[in-house]
């Protein structure tokens, strides 16, 4: 295996897990596939018990995540570290049962907890921390930690940051038995929702809706300048919107586009970069979003409905400044599209495969007539398993059914691990009152000025985006940050979604870009190289989170209306103001800096929603553009 394979696997859930073969493979398989068979079930007929649902689904993550993820990689075949794995496994469970047997007396003993409670929560966080280390990264286990010393000695602590303090004993049992710790709302989603949305994914993709979304792509825009990237592009974006992951939507499509887009000519890094950036997108792009999506519901209070109706003319607008961006790239290094003759006609691809679409389809129209999301998910898998049945081509078997929900539940550890891990985290910031004292001093920080305040929150967004995924990264700025934000005037659906944006640009924002190194291993390329390429494509994603906080109307809070058309025109034609000044390209090169610059200011212009500011907007932008043209025009004549 080659080197950039080794970093392409080391991305990936797979590439971290044992082998496991014989007895033990079909133990694991078969409660995998139980887990996932018992979530669709209770999604179905309900659920009785809150705590006793959450206890279940962590006790499947744990007994499976220590069989199934070794404490190192160069221990993946040792059979001591296996042993001792197993003996984990068994303690997890044992947590587990612990958990369901006492449940029913776990409120009444809130503040006058057991000893025995005492010593479960301490073993229950020392296992979720470990599973976490090895599953979702050393980072985010530190975090915890730090948050948890945070707790237990505050009043050691400075006096800007101080608290009274609290005990190891209330500490571990008040997040095992209360519904404020480890059994929270982070773990509530992943046991309610996101397993599901796994789940859907892999039978999306399973079924050949995947593929399908890739044909599609190619068919209606592969022909186009610098057609390749733009396929990338539109079915990142699709596939994307239903996986949620941005590094699997990279191993995923990346696989396919990227060697189109260097067949081409796209230089290595670029292609890599595109895919990364497009991909990244899939966490903005309703209808699935990722698992902060569904915690955000949680959080403020709405139907899932509402986030994805808030989040869609943003995540649109983003894709739609990438579509120019390599549309201004190509033109620049002349790079045309596909042969049409080396294409499936649009026509052809839809009557081959329209019926995998129905699926897709099935989901979107079930989310957003307002059906919640997990009975969405639940018939999306039903209709995607009918549909495979009839069609003769491509009909899987019962084993590879089986398999689909056992990859599905496999690759839900990690997320069950992290929402475990947010528990933790947010039980401390609950419990030592962090959230609205740090709230109050970043207030008192930015000595009142709102964007002064937005501008921190970016930085912290991105700081915390590199070293945490970005559920946890939302869910501790929507606990600090967010309500800060609030107490200024955002709405609190455009702060939640402006400290989202920053937790996921943080795939392609060097140092720590793991989209953008995905994208790198596919592609041969320098990494660094490559994510520095994402980042500037991506540019817009910095942008479009002040959009939607001076301009709350891009989230349709209020509805669509006719009012809303003039705003949409101008954040489109100032996203694109701001391509062209990020590429430096018009209709030919534009060489001077100030230039660029002016354009760029142009477009900033255009998205500030105040009739003077458009002026000026547009202003700059049609004296730049005119002066581009007819200097192409100029070059053009020369030429001849």
């Amino acid at each position: 295996m080659s080197r950039d394979e080794n970093n392409i696997e080391s991305l990936s859930e797979e590439g971290k897990r044992r082998h496991l073969t014989g007895r033990v493979a079909l133990l694991v398989s078969t409660l995998a596939i139980v887990w996932a068979l018992y979530t669709i079930y209770s999604t179905v007929f309900g659920v009785l018990d809150i705590l006793v649902y959450r206890a279940v689904h962590l006790t499947f993550a744990l007994a499976l995540g220590f069989i199934v993820f070794p404490p190192l990689q160069k221990l993946k075949n040792s059979k001591v570290a296996f042993s001792i794995d197993i003996l984990l496994a068994l303690v997890g469970l044992a947590v587990g049962i612990y958990v369901l047997s006492s449940a029913e007396n776990f409120a009444d003993r809130i503040g006058i907890p057991s000893q025995t409670d005492y010593f479960f929560g301490a073993i229950a966080i020392l296992l979720i921390l470990e599973l976490t280390r090895r599953v979702v990264g050393k980072s985010m286990a530190i975090v915890a930690l730090v948050f948890l010393a945070y707790a237990l000695l505050g009043k050691h602590l400075p006096a800007t940051i101080s608290h009274p303090g609290v005990n190891l004993q209330m500490l571990t049992s008040t997040l095992l038995i209360s519904l404020e710790g480890i059994f929270g709302v982070a773990l509530g989603v992943s046991a309610n929702l996101l397993l599901i949305f796994i789940v859907v994914a892999q039978f999306l993709v399973g079924t050949g809706t995947g593929q399908f979304i890739m044909d599609f792509a190619s068919s209606l825009i592969g022909w186009a300048r610098g057609g390749p990237a733009k396929i990338a592009i539109v079915s990142s974006g699709l596939f994307g919107s239903i996986s949620g992951s941005a590094v699997a939507n990279v191993l995923g499509t990346g696989a396919i586009t990227i060697p189109m887009m260097k067949k081409l000519g796209y230089k290595p890094h670029f292609a890599g970069a595109v895919e990364a950036a497009a991909s990244t997108g899939g966490q903005i792009m309703p209808p699935v979003m990722g698992a902060a999506a569904f915690v955000m519901a949680e959080v403020l209070g709405v139907p899932y409905v509402q986030v994805c109706i808030s989040a869609a003319l943003p995540a649109i607008l983003f894709y739609l400044a990438l579509l120019i961006m390599v549309d201004l790239e190509a033109a620049k290094t002349n790079l045309t599209g596909i042969a049409k003759e080396n294409l499936i006609p649009v026509m052809k691809t839809l009557k081959e495969g329209w019926f995998y679409s129905i699926p897709l389809i099935i989901l979107i129209y079930l989310i957003m007539s307002g059906n919640s999301p997990q009975k969405a998910g639940v018939i999306t898998i039903a209709a995607s398993i009918i549909i495979n049945l009839l069609n003769k081509k491509n009909r899987l078997s019962l084993k590879q059914h089986l398999n689909m929900l056992k990859e599905g539940s496999l690759n839900c550890i990690l997320i069950a691990m992290a929402c475990a891990t947010a528990g933790i985290i947010m039980g401390c910031v609950n419990l030592t009152g962090l959230g609205p004292s740090f709230s109050s001093k970043l207030v008192s920080l930015s000595m009142g000025n709102q964007l002064f305040l937005l501008m921190l929150t970016m930085i912290s967004s991105i700081i915390l985006g590199m070293a945490l995924p970005t559920l946890i990264c939302y869910m501790i700025l929507a606990v600090l940050i967010a309500p800060a934000l609030v107490s200024m005037g955002v709405e609190p659906i455009a702060a939640h979604l402006f400290v989202l944006y920053f937790g996921v640009v943080s795939f392609v924002t060097p140092p720590v870009a793991l989209a953008a190194y995905a994208g790198a291993g596919l592609a041969g390329a320098n990494a660094m190289q490559t994510g520095w390429a994402a980042a500037r494509l991506a540019t817009c994603m910095f942008v479009l989170p002040f959009m939607f906080v001076y301009n709350p109307e891009l989230l349709l809070i209020n509805g669509f209306h006719w009012g809303v058309i003039p705003i949409i025109l101008t954040s489109l034609v100032g996203t694109a103001a701001i391509c062209m000044a990020i590429q430096g390209f018009i209709f030919t090169p534009i060489k001077a800096w100030w230039l660029r610059l002016l354009l760029f200011l142009g477009g900033l212009s255009l998205i500030y929603p105040e009739t003077v500011t458009d002026l000026i907007g547009l202003s700059c932008l049609a004296l730049i553009v005119i002066a581009n043209l007819k200097v192409k025009k100029s070059q053009v004549v020369f030429s001849e």
